[in-house]
């Protein structure tokens, strides 16, 4: 190569040197190689004009390639090194273009934080607003209240005042009214003890007579007393003794029915058992765990239902032997029953200070008890008959209640039935001149068969009739029928009562109760009865009020506002009483979301607790709890227990009642690993 063209390849060098390299990242490897290459001919064809021009200098084709291929390689290493730095600026670009992204977002981020924070700023001073202005209104409402509060005390002083002032005056009133009528008693009792001492004197004269009288009907009457008194006492120990042996039978039947109590608490236990296994079995055989696992929990499973056939039987037979212990203890009271009504009629008939044919009237005086018949015959005419008010006409009808009385009164009533029906007959029979002849009537023959089919079939028909009206008369209304079934189902527990005092008009045909109990049914009372109650009591979580007034004294009705109304109002027991406590579940029992009981809102397991606010009557005569959220659950104390509310932890049933059936189960999960902990 001469001097000429390495000058040219320098120049060249430095002039591709010179190229700017961002213009390098816009030309591709293959398009440098392409100028190089013209670069190259170029180079070529000036070389070839240098040999025109200088004849005299000949390079061989050897040296030619040789030179060609140095310069080809030399290119090649360019086009490399170009590449390589194209690369490096690339990676410079993408890596600022990195650190620019990061810084955007970390500035994006902290001005996301700043509006976050003068966000919650505000949020902050809105509530700090809100909370003064609160305050403020709370301080306003209890100062209005303080001032009103002062308006009433000093009303109530004004009022107190003019009725102090009226007491006043009507006791002055009276202390000269009280005077006045003192001053006439003085003259009153002045000739009272003057007619007294007369009276008196005639009355010693009277009193000696009827002394020595008494004196020998003494010496009879205690010697029948002495009889009486050793006949009663004999009734007396044998009663006792008959007594004692029923407390005996009463105290098997309740430590057996205790024993059925604590059975049915294992029984339920081990239900909840059976479905913890269960679903365990299921949960294994789900995700194919080992099949010694499966095998355990299934030999569990049956152990645990052979134990519940095991306490199913017990149950069976401690009810049946339960069942007979009572049928029993039921016929023998009946059979005591049964000496006493005769003992007590021997008693009625004959005791210490009567006779069969005397009887001690009202006034404690011993009289014949055909005089006794009569005087109650005519107290009762009088009385319901002609509307006059008789003197001790409720001694008199309780005296007449005496079966010597009973027994008198059917015997003169008898004679008089008697002597009306003979006159009777006497003023519509025909005389005997009016009689024909059998023989000389002609009358067609009558069937006789046929009269008394017809006979038999109208007596029928007044029987079935009569039996109607009886049923009519002891049937009660059809919606306290159902009251009294569903009642009798709850059991015979008691859990709440209420002192009041209340007047009440049945307003449907219902029945009383000779106690607090369902089962305990007495007579039927008609509509339209007023009563006056004293206590509100809850058997079986259904209202029942105890009677004080009337025949039907001491009984019990039930409080139901369809079938009983108030009419007078004296206490201050209302239909929801204030209690701040919570309820503990000893068993499943459904929570309801009406006040009637008849919406199911969620179902709880046993140990589940929720807060109350109170408890009250609903609409339809239930005693029931009202929970803080606003649901309702029944009064039962077999269910349910009363704990105090910091010691709870209550369950929220909104929550809860998205899936009641997980609800469940999670209790009886609870439940079974808390026994399998204490039996570890």
């Amino acid at each position: 190569m001469t001097q000429d063209e390495k000058d040219k390849l320098t120049d060249q060098e430095e002039n591709s040197s010179k190229i700017d390299p961002d213009d390098n990242t816009n030309i591709s490897f293959f398009g440098r190689l392409k100028s190089q290459l013209g670069n190259f001919k170029k180079n070529k064809t000036e070389n070839s004009n240098l040999e025109e021009d200088h004849p005299e200098q000949k390079f061989s084709p050897f040296q030619i390639k040789k030179e060609i291929k140095q310069k080809e390689q030399e290119a090649r290493a360019k086009a490399e090194k170009l590449e390589y730095e194209r690369k490096q600026f690339e990676a410079a670009q993408k890596k600022a273009e990195e650190e620019r992204e990061k810084h955007h977002l970390e500035r994006m981020e902290q001005e996301r934080i700043e509006k976050e924070r003068i966000a919650r700023e505000k949020e902050l001073e809105r509530e700090r607003i809100e909370k003064e202005k609160a305050e403020k209104r709370e301080k306003e409402r209890i100062e209005k209240e303080r001032i009103a509060r002062e308006k009433e005390l000093e009303r109530e002083r004004i009022e107190k005042e003019k009725a102090e002032k009226r007491e006043k005056e009507r006791i002055e009133k009276e202390r000269i009214a009280r005077e006045k009528e003192l001053e006439r008693q003085r003259i009153e009792k002045e000739k009272a003890e003057k007619r007294e001492k007369e009276r008196i004197e005639k009355e010693r004269i009277a009193r000696e007579k009827e002394l020595e009288r008494q004196r020998i009907a003494k010496e009879q009457a205690e010697k029948r007393k002495q009889e009486f008194f050793e006949k009663e006492q004999a009734f007396k120990l044998e009663g006792d003794k008959k007594q004692v042996e029923f407390l005996e039978k009463e105290n098997k039947i309740k430590e057996a029915e205790n024993q059925i109590l604590m059975l049915k608490t294992d029984a339920i236990v081990l239900d909840d058992k059976i479905a913890e296994e269960k679903r365990a079995i299921d949960s294994l055989k789900i995700n194919n765990d080992d099949k010694e696992k499966i095998t355990y929990n299934e030999k569990k499973l049956a152990n645990f239902t052979f134990e519940k056939q095991k306490l199913e039987k017990e149950i069976s037979l401690i009810t049946k032997s339960i069942e007979k212990i009572k049928k029993n203890l039921e016929l023998e009271h009946k059979l005591v029953g049964l000496k006493k009504e005769i003992y007590n009629i021997k008693k009625e008939v004959v005791n210490e200070n009567e006779t069969a044919f005397k009887i001690k009237d009202y006034d404690n005086k011993v009289k014949n008890i055909f005089l006794v018949a009569f005087a109650s015959i005519k107290a009762f005419i009088l009385k319901n008959i002609f509307r006059k008010n008789v003197e001790n006409y409720d001694k008199i009808r309780k005296i007449s209640k005496n079966i010597k009385i009973k027994i008198a009164i059917s015997f003169i009533l008898a004679i008089v039935l008697s002597i009306f029906f003979l006159i009777l007959l006497k003023f519509v029979s025909s005389a005997k001149e009016h009689y024909a002849d059998f023989d000389n009537v002609q009358t067609p023959a009558v069937d006789s068969t046929e009269e008394m089919k017809k006979q038999k079939e109208a007596e029928e028909k007044a029987k079935i009739l009569e039996a109607q009206e009886k049923a009519n008369a002891a049937r009660i209304d059809s919606a306290a029928q159902d009251e009294e079934i569903t009642a009798k189902l709850g059991g015979t527990f008691v859990s709440y009562s209420f002192d009041v005092n209340r007047e009440i008009t049945v307003n449907k045909k219902i029945h009383t109760f000779n106690s607090a109990n369902w089962n305990d049914v007495d007579k039927v009372v008609e509509s339209g009865t007023k009563f006056t109650v004293n206590k509100l009591v809850s058997p079986a979580g259904y209202m029942m009020y105890q009677i004080t007034s009337g025949d039907h004294a001491g009984k019990f009705i039930t409080a139901n506002e369809k079938f009983v109304t108030i009419d007078k109002k004296n206490d201050d027991t209302s239909n929801f009483i204030s209690k701040t406590s919570a309820i503990k579940f000893l068993a499943t029992q459904n929570v309801y979301s009406d006040e009637e009981i008849s919406k199911v809102k969620a179902t709880f397991g046993s140990n589940a607790v929720l807060n109350i606010s109170g408890y009250g009557i609903s609409k339809n005569n239930r005693l029931v709890y009202h929970i803080t959220d606003g649901s309702f659950i029944p009064v039962n104390p077999v269910r349910l227990i009363e704990v105090t509310r910091e010691s709870a932890k209550s369950k929220n049933i909104d929550k809860d009642n998205n899936n009641s059936s997980n609800n469940q189960k999670n209790s009886t999960t609870q439940n079974t690993t808390r026994s399998k902990k204490n039996n570890r």
